[in-house]
């Protein structure tokens, strides 16, 4: 594990990019079908994403049982975002998009139960409140 200094930035931008990237959805579905809002953006970020793999140095896809589960968990995400985009075009965003920003929770239940990880107990606090806050904004 990488010392404070070495995730902390990267953590902020990322809080940012997807504080910002909810926000820039929304707006652009209100000009715009959520299927187009979707495709765009799933465009974008597959160029992205392209981009690093081209212009990346010192490292090759391997094509192993990790690379099916990478590829697994793209799915998974890639069908996250679409049922998001489903419900962002029919809701609010000031609900929704706190709302499935809990999914963080799912991942750290899954990563002690499969993975071994450890919670301290004011995380696992930390993570029963946060349910809950899911539950009250969505009331």
């Amino acid at each position: 594990m990488g010392s404070i200094h070495e995730w902390l930035v990267p953590a902020i931008l990322t809080l940012v990019l997807w504080g910002s990237w909810g926000y820039m959805l929304k707006f652009a579905g209100t000009r715009l079908d959520w299927r187009e809002v979707y495709f765009i953006s799933s465009l974008a970020s597959f160029t992205l994403a392209l981009m690093f793999y081209l212009y990346s140095k010192g490292f090759s896809l391997s094509l192993n049982i990790y690379a099916l589960y990478a590829a697994i968990a793209g799915l998974m995400g890639g069908l996250g975002y679409l049922t998001f985009m489903i419900a962002i075009s029919r809701g609010k965003a000031s609900i929704i998009i706190p709302l499935t920003a809990l999914y963080p929770a799912i991942t750290a239940v899954l990563a002690v139960l499969f993975l071994g990880e450890k919670l301290k107990p004011t995380q696992l606090v930390g993570i029963m409140m946060a349910l809950i806050a899911g539950i009250l904004v969505s009331l």
